[in-house]
Parts: C-alpha cells; sequence; structure tokens
C-alpha cells in the first residue's frame, strides 16, 4: 500500500530539482511548480503541512549527495549534483563527450552553448566515468601539446588537467609579457576551458579570474582571461579544495559592426565568424554591413584585422576603439603620417 506514497515521494524531490536545474527558486514557487508536475496529492492543502512535506523533499535530494544551499533571499541555489549519478554512458559514448568538449572550445561556433551542456551531462555521471571522460581528453590533448611551440613543464599539465577535469580553482604564478616590470603575478582562477590556438600554435586556458596578487598587493577584479599555459610557472602551481559553480559567469558581449569590400562579401559569401550575425545587403558601392556580438573582442578584432583594407569597423563604439588603436600602431611603426 506504501508504494504510491513513496513513488510520489521521489517525484516531487525530483520536480525541485528539474525546477533548480534552470534557476534558484523560492519555496512557494518550487511548492506550486510541484503541484503542476505532478498534481495529485503533492503537497496538502493545509500551509504547515505542506511546508513540512516541502522540507522533507529538501532533505531527501540532500540525501542523495545533491548539494541545495539556502541564498540570502530565501532562494533555494542547486550548488552542486554532488554524490546524485542519475546518467550512466557507455565507453563509445564516453569517448563522444570526449571529442565534443575538446573539438568545441571557446573560439567555436556555439562553444559556450556546448560546453554547458557538456557539464550537465558529465555532472550526472558516477565519479568513475567523469574520470574516465577526462582521461580520454587528456589523450586527445598530447596531439596538441606536441604542437604548441612553447615548453609546457609536467607540473603546470597535471595540475591545469586535474584542476580543470575536477572542477576546482587553480592558483599559480603567471608570467605576462604585459608587465613592464617582467615579475610574475599569482592568480587564482575558475578554469573552464582548455583550447588550442591554431594561429599561435599555443594551447590556452580560458579561465574566470578571482584574484590577482602583485607586486603592490592583491587585487580583485573578477573577469576571463586567457593563459598560455607555456607561460605558467611550475612552482608552487596548486589545485584548490573549492569547487567550481555549476555553470560559468556570464561573459560580457560587444557589439560590432563593419563593412566588407564587394571582392570580400561577393555573391553574399561571408564567414560566419561571430554570434548573432547578420550579413545586410550591400549598399549603392557593393560593400556588405554585417552586424554581430562577441564574447572575445581581443580575438574578434583580429579577425577583422586579418581582412586589412577591405573591412572598415564602424561600430560598436569598444571594437572601433581598439581597432583605431592597432591602425595608429601600425602607423607608428611604419612611419606613416598622423
Amino acid at each position: 500500500m506504501r508504494e504510491k506514497p513513496i513513488y510520489q515521494d521521489i517525484q516531487r524531490s525530483l520536480a525541485i530539482l528539474r525546477y533548480l536545474q534552470r534557476a534558484p527558486a523560492t519555496k512557494t514557487t518550487l511548492i506550486d511548480y510541484v503541484l503542476v508536475e505532478v498534481e495529485v496529492d503533492a503537497y496538502p492543502d493545509e500551509a504547515k503541512a505542506a511546508s513540512r512535506r516541502f522540507e522533507r523533499d529538501i532533505e531527501r535530494l540532500r540525501d542523495w549527495g545533491v548539494e541545495i544551499v539556502t541564498g540570502p533571499g530565501h532562494e533555494y541555489h542547486l550548488q552542486s549534483y554532488g554524490a546524485f549519478s542519475p546518467v550512466s554512458l557507455d565507453d563509445a559514448e564516453l569517448s563522444t563527450l570526449a571529442f565534443l568538449s575538446e573539438t568545441f572550445a571557446a573560439s567555436a561556433p556555439q562553444a559556450e552553448a556546448v560546453q554547458h551542456l557538456l557539464r550537465r551531462v558529465l555532472d550526472w555521471l558516477p565519479v568513475g566515468q567523469r574520470s574516465a571522460v577526462g582521461l580520454k581528453r587528456q589523450r586527445l590533448r598530447v596531439d596538441l601539446r606536441r604542437r604548441d611551440d612553447d615548453f609546457i613543464s609536467s607540473p603546470v599539465q597535471a595540475a591545469v588537467e586535474k584542476a580543470h577535469d575536477e572542477r576546482r580553482q587553480l592558483r599559480f604564478w603567471y608570467l605576462s609579457p604585459g608587465q613592464a616590470d617582467g615579475k610574475p603575478r599569482q592568480h587564482t582562477v575558475e578554469p573552464w576551458h582548455l583550447h588550442f590556438d591554431t594561429m599561435r600554435r599555443h594551447l590556452y586556458l580560458d579561465a574566470y579570474r578571482l584574484r590577482v596578487i602583485g607586486p603592490l598587493g592583491e587585487w580583485s577584479q573578477p573577469r576571463w582571461q586567457k593563459y598560455r599555459l607555456g607561460r605558467i610557472l611550475p612552482d608552487a602551481i596548486e589545485v584548490l579544495p573549492d569547487k567550481l559553480p555549476p555553470t560559468p559567469p556570464k561573459r560580457p558581449r560587444h557589439e560590432l559592426e563593419y563593412l566588407l569590400a564587394p571582392e570580400i562579401a561577393r555573391l553574399g559569401q561571408v564567414s560566419h565568424h561571430f554570434d548573432d550575425m547578420t550579413v545586410h545587403p550591400p549598399d549603392a558601392d557593393d560593400w556588405v554591413r554585417v552586424t554581430a556580438r562577441t564574447d572575445d573582442l581581443f580575438a574578434a578584432v583580429q579577425v577583422l584585422l586579418s581582412y586589412g583594407a577591405r573591412c572598415r569597423v564602424i561600430g560598436g563604439a569598444e571594437a572601433r576603439q581598439v581597432m583605431e588603436e592597432n591602425i595608429a600602431a601600425l602607423a607608428k611603426i611604419y612611419k606613416l603620417p598622423a
């Protein structure tokens, strides 16, 4: 006689988990959602009884290993799936996950959406299968490391891959050519993606920078940053116990607007380098206007510079400014009149 109530208990907890996968929510929102999802006798009409049943449903998820925390606004947040592993894949499917993860790097089309989906699937897998995917990815990266023009030390390789695959924060000293004093800085980051830049022939860690310690002290200006593995120092690199959140921080989006010369845009064959890209009809002189958005302004400017004089950037403001700075620097190098 208890089968139906036990089944409904599980259904309620799973309904709560399905909602929290998408967004945080208050108790009232979750109770209303469960009433729609489970329908029959999900929660009693009496408020206190419904509240007690809801708390038991949340506790059941925690007993399964799901990490759920309550935020300052009394909203429930899905922090981690923890030991909860509802999905198992065969070896071929694990290999496909590894291939997709390596193929859809940060610069690939729809990379962020694909990586988000892959992380969701990996979170559902048992620890052993997540490790298996990591090993398969390591084998795929071997060839990339061989092609890197830098020397990447074994401690750096091991620590970066461990932090990336186990989704833990990473701390290391980084030597950047942008620092005039030539001194390394200590960076604490969330390592989200590893990718090989075929143009620069280097392996990069695409990370969310949390803190930096330098000669003038510590500062915290969280932002996305790409780290060349060959410039990470092997001494004192450390994988931290802090886990990454279920989803990466949002990247800033930059507007782009540019014109392509007739010889580039002829027959409407314009390369789609960016997200949300729209190719507009040619103007009276057959120049084609393109509007788009990008989350990597540096890489976008490099693409547009590659067109040379056959591309003219007319917006947005940030892209235009960076292009003007590059053109001014080139004019100075080649001693052209301002």
